[in-house]
């Protein structure tokens, strides 16, 4: 079994984890300053660009210190980048912040990963606690309200609500302390070897790593493509 006994809680991260760039809603937000970009483009982006914002071992890979405002303008400059856009360059500086805006104030992090919904039903179902912890803006339970998936949590722990930005262990105390667990209880799953992982485990509890790109082999965690890959691991495949 890939954790035994099997944990009480899984601990969830958001980007990256269960919800990705919406290619069409930065598209049509990054249009409106006459930068033209083609939305599957933009959500292609994705490996390339976690490349480049590949962490160091050893090294906090800080994201949301600031709220997140400086790290994510300079993400989604890059993504436009990356994803080939036709456009000026002051054009492109006023595509960062209208997608930044709009971001800010509906959260343009919304695309549900492949076999998300389903993993968290099955972690459910086997009897494992949910909660999301998650380095955000502010508006993460919110966007989780829309897109179907706050149902199947019992806790959200934005970093941007409560003043604490993953690794710092208060944070992950929070979430256990909202489900009334002890950390040794609780998996953390995430896409960050400084955040999700070394956060985690500094707080006492387990952690395993989503890692589609083969970004960090060096890291010493259970290495998994995605939500789906873990459960897989952790129940057995459902057939």
């Amino acid at each position: 079994m890939l954790f035994d006994p099997l944990p009480r809680a899984i601990l969830l991260d958001v980007g990256f984890t269960l919800a990705f760039c919406d290619g069409p809603a930065i598209a049509s937000h990054a249009a409106r300053a006459g930068v033209i970009v083609d939305p599957l483009a933009i959500e292609n982006a994705e490996g390339a660009l976690r490349a480049e914002l590949r962490e160091t071992l050893g090294t906090v890979h800080r994201t949301h210190d600031d709220g997140g405002s400086r790290y994510l303008g300079r993400f989604f400059r890059r993504t436009l980048e990356l994803a080939g856009h036709t456009g000026s360059s002051d054009s492109l500086e006023r595509a960062v912040e209208i997608v930044l805006g709009e971001h800010l104030r509906r959260n343009v992090w919304c695309r549900v990963g492949a076999g998300v919904s389903t993993s968290l039903q099955r972690l459910r179902s086997a009897g494992c606690r949910l909660a999301v912890v998650s380095n955000s803006e502010g508006t993460v339970e919110t966007m989780l309200e829309t897109v179907g998936l706050r149902p199947l949590l019992e806790a959200v722990v934005d970093s941007a609500v409560v003043g604490l930005v993953k690794p710092d262990p208060r944070i992950f105390q929070l979430a256990f302390d909202r489900l009334k667990i002890a950390p040794s209880q609780a998996v953390m799953v995430g896409d960050s070897p400084s955040a999700d992982v070394v956060g985690a485990r500094a707080a006492g509890a387990r952690a395993a790593l989503l890692d589609p790109f083969d970004l960090y082999p060096s890291v010493d965690a259970p290495r998994f493509r995605d939500l789906a890959a873990f459960t897989d691991a952790l129940l057995g495949t459902d057939r």
